[in-house]
């Protein structure tokens, strides 16, 4: 054989040898991922994908009694006309699984524990999370409740409920292709029910009121003592207002005259179970995110009377960045002769109403009201199937599941339940922390009940005045919203809603706040749940004389009111800088319309700038001989408008600055706990304003004794040292705040492919426009703050004429990835920009052509 053969048979080998290679390697699963053939091969899998739906196309089904009539318009959002609400609701649920399928599928299976069986035994402990918090338990007897219960509404609710799902299944059975994500994971859907919708509302209770701040308060009150803990953290915090204006205006706080004769000493057990279960928590990825504050997550909403006599209604949810977003925009019209029912809003994708949204008569939008919902038990534990309460050995009750795991055998898991709620032990590790071998820890959560938000949400639909709106309010139970209103009868007002327990605190020890805010003795019976707070009772406010209501998960109401009920926990108020800007241009605005109302949503100017600055910037100004560099940054803080601009340096500078000389004040005193709970901004600012001399300036690490100058030097010198070493300059014009200050939305899946970003934004968590990061400063060098959290939608109301209305979401319509509408509205969210609704479109005939960009007709009939 010759050389030239030799070569040609080594290449014939090596090309075999690969050919062979990427079949079998085409052929085998990856991990949880399916063979890449089946994704990648021509004819299979990817290439088969829709980007977006066809232009035209029908739908028969036996399950309609009508005609439905689908436009998606220019942004992708369907508006559904029909002459019956349940061949409606069919017609969105076939629409939304077109759209959103897997997110729909995802977050059903997070909230019911089914993750392990799609994703493999690396789920497992989330699943039994999900489980502990007993979500799809409740979900259950909510269903079956809503089922006995024999009332006309709640039948018309489950008939809707059964509608939408019979449309989400319609598109799963006929859809051949799904969508990337399903195929990468190498799963198909299974049938949507009622149930699964249901399950949603208890997730969406799970982010916004499942907590874990009674173990932080005994931790932060053993390391600094009781009136210290009253001054950094005790109710109310200063610069409230609050939001029901009918039951008293600003708290006249003094931060230094709060103390509470408590006793200082914990008992060691309560500490030692607060700080290991508080340790754990903040090394679990999931559950670590509710040990976050309200001060990078909250919301906006407010309503305001206008000259033309009808208010005008804003809202803004803050929650966090995913791809897809959300929520899903829809328009549904019921053509029907004297139907009134013409309504568009926000769902949940999941979800045959909306969260928030309007109606032709009234509106309605929410943020979160920080109901004090969530308590923790401590017990004494006698075996595994009994512990002490009350003196009386009481047997545990059981609650069982088997949860299957993807390529091994189901594995079975119960549940422990004491008096109060689930026991969270098994979830805990006992070799690490040897104390949950004999001490048991659970919790009882609203969430843990029968509830009827369905039914709320339903009936807020079909409300047409404020008496059916109060009257819907009461079936909204958890999460607890500040629900803010108006309508075309000129009236608009405020109401933070929702299942308020009240606590039996008799007998707690002295060291104890009550009212929920730290663990609870279980074994002795303290703080049983007695009672709720009467409906009738909650605060609210109607047609107030200022001419506006809102909210900015504020204090729900001043101190006529709090005397009688102690309804939040300090802990998880907002820092109140939002809500002071919101007044500012409220309570100052000449001309308010839908323009007014858009500038307000995107503002983006500082109050905490404003309050700070001129104290930070006197310490600054009395240096004898400043630095080149310390002059330039006084400079450009001194002309700065405290306006938090992508471009400025001067608010990369404040920004900073401010979290360093936080840090700098409180870290040497609250050191085990970490930023997380550290105290408030605007407690820093009272004391700043109030007392120069402050022990809290004091750093007790040192031999000298600091004061409020001292501190701000510090943290000012810092701040530009470490700002000089992150952009490795001294020219202060290239340290603009988007540099720092960054979206990146993650897709569902992680794969960075789908998400988007980053990219510089505007804004920080206190400013009524936000893009909420969480540390530019790790305790030594500037980091990267990427935005997790901001507004989740932006919706304006005109009740003068609803066609003014107008709304965005941070993201798109459609969920997948290479569709026209899978960031187009993320990319007008950005650029402040906001699209019209088309609501007075209430018929078929009204909706131009213009506006079409895909239409559906569904038929009743029977499938060929």
């Amino acid at each position: 054989m010759d050389k030239v053969q030799r070569n040609t048979l080594v290449t014939i080998i090596v090309v075999c040898v690969i050919s062979t290679g990427i079949i079998v390697g085409f052929s085998i699963p990856l991990g949880m991922f399916p063979p890449l053939g089946d994704l990648l091969l021509p004819g299979n899998g990817l290439w088969l994908i829709k980007e977006d739906v066809v232009s035209e196309e029908t739908i028969t089904s036996p399950l309609l009694t009508d005609e439905v009539t689908v436009y998606r318009d220019q942004w992708g959002i369907p508006h559904i006309y029909g002459t019956s609400e349940n061949d409606i609701l069919f017609a969105l649920g076939y629409v939304q699984a077109q759209d959103r399928l897997f997110q729909m599928d995802m977050a059903r299976r997070a909230t019911q524990g089914k993750l392990a069986e799609i994703r493999g035994s690396s789920m497992l402990d989330m699943d039994k999370m999900a489980l502990t918090k007993l979500m799809d338990y409740w979900t259950n007897e909510s269903i079956k409740e809503l089922e006995a219960s024999g009332d006309p509404t709640d039948q018309l609710v489950l008939d809707g409920l059964d509608a939408f799902a019979n449309g989400v299944n319609d598109y799963i059975a006929n859809e051949k292709v799904l969508p990337l994500e399903f195929q990468f994971l190498g799963i198909e859907p299974t049938c949507w029910a009622p149930y699964d919708t249901i399950s949603f509302i208890k997730y969406m209770s799970e982010m916004l009121t499942w907590e874990y701040s009674d173990f932080a308060n005994i931790l932060i009150k053993d390391a600094i003592g009781m009136d210290a803990y009253q001054e950094l953290y005790g109710y109310p915090l200063p610069y409230q207002i609050p939001i029901t204006s009918d039951y008293g205006s600003e708290f006249d706080v003094d931060i230094e005259d709060k103390s509470k004769q408590v006793s200082d000493e914990i008992s060691e057990i309560f500490v030692d179970l607060s700080r290991e279960v508080y340790e754990q928590i903040k090394e679990s990825p999931r559950e670590s995110q509710f040990l976050e504050k309200v001060d990078v997550k909250g919301s906006n909403n407010w309503a305001a009377n206008t000259s033309t006599g009808k208010p005008i209604l804003c809202n803004d949810m803050h929650l966090g960045f995913d791809l897809p977003g959300i929520w899903y925009e829809a328009h549904l019209v019921n053509t029907n002769p004297g139907s009134e029912f013409n309504i568009y809003g926000f769902f949940l994708a999941g979800v045959p109403y909306p969260i928030v949204g309007h109606n032709s008569f009234c509106g309605w939008g929410m943020t979160n009201t920080a109901y004090d919902v969530h308590d923790w038990y401590f017990y004494e534990g006698i075996n595994e199937t009994h512990y002490w309460y009350k003196g009386a050995e009481t047997e545990y009750s059981i609650i069982e599941y088997e949860i299957n795991v993807k390529d091994q055998d189901p594995v079975t898991y119960q549940i422990k339940n004491t008096v109060h709620g689930p026991v969270f032990n098994d979830l805990l590790n006992t070799d690490r922390y040897p104390i949950y071998t004999d001490k048991v820890i659970a919790c009882k959560w609203i969430g843990q009940s029968v509830t009827f938000e369905a039914r709320a949400i339903y009936e807020f639909c079909h409300s047409q005045n404020r008496a059916d709106f109060d009257e819907a309010s009461k079936y909204f139970s958890t999460p607890a919203q500040n629900l803010v209103y108006a309508d075309i009868h000129g009236d608009y007002g405020i109401r933070p809603t929702g299942k308020v327990p009240i606590k039996n605190d008799t007998g707690i020890p002295a060291w104890h706040l009550g009212n929920g805010t730290m663990v609870y003795n279980g074994s002795a019976g303290h703080g049983e749940w007695i009672g709720y707070v009467p409906f009738e009772d909650l605060p609210h406010s109607e047609n107030p004389s200022q001419g506006y209501v809102f909210s900015a998960n504020q204090i729900v109401a001043g101190p006529d009111y709090m005397k009688n009920y102690t309804l939040q926990n300090p802990i998880d108020v907002s820092d109140g800088y939002r809500a002071r800007r919101i007044t500012e241009l409220l309570s100052s605005a000449e001309d308010v319309d839908v323009d007014f109302m858009k500038s307000v949503l995107l503002d983006v100017y500082s109050v905490k700038a404003g309050n700070f600055s001129s104290y930070l910037l006197d310490v600054v100004n009395a240096i004898p001989s400043k630095t080149t560099l310390q002059q330039n940054a006084y400079d450009a803080l001194n002309t700065w408008n405290f306006l938090q601009e992508k471009e400025s340096y001067a608010a990369t500078i404040f920004n900073l600055w401010i979290e360093i000389y936080k840090s700098e004040t409180f870290t040497d005193d609250v050191t085990d706990l970490g930023s997380p709970f550290l105290p408030y901004t605007n407690v820093l600012e009272w004391f700043t304003k109030n007392n120069a001399t402050s022990k809290w300036f004091d750093n007790i690490n040192t031999p000298t004794v600091e004061t409020r100058d001292d501190i701000i030097l510090l943290a000012f010198n810092k701040a530009l040292t470490g700002l000089v070493t992150y952009f490795g300059t001294e020219d202060i014009t290239t340290w603009e705040w988007g540099e720092l200050h960054q979206i990146k939305i993650d897709h569902l899946t992680g794969l960075s492919s789908l998400g988007f970003g980053p990219v510089p934004v505007d804004g920080t968590g206190s400013t009524v426009s936000p893009f909420s990061g969480y540390h530019l400063w790790d305790g030594e060098n500037v980091v990267l703050d990427y935005c997790g959290h901001g507004s989740s939608e932006r919706m304006i109301l005109d009740f003068n004429n609803l066609s003014n209305s107008v709304s965005i979401i941070p993201s798109g319509q459609r969920g997948i990835s290479n569709s026209v509408h899978y960031i187009d509205q993320l990319l007008m969210y950005l650029d402040g920009e906001f699209h019209t609704q088309y609501f007075g479109a209430d018929t078929i005939e009204k909706f131009s052509m213009a506006w079409v960009e895909s239409k559906i007709i569904f038929k009743q009939g029977v499938l060929l």
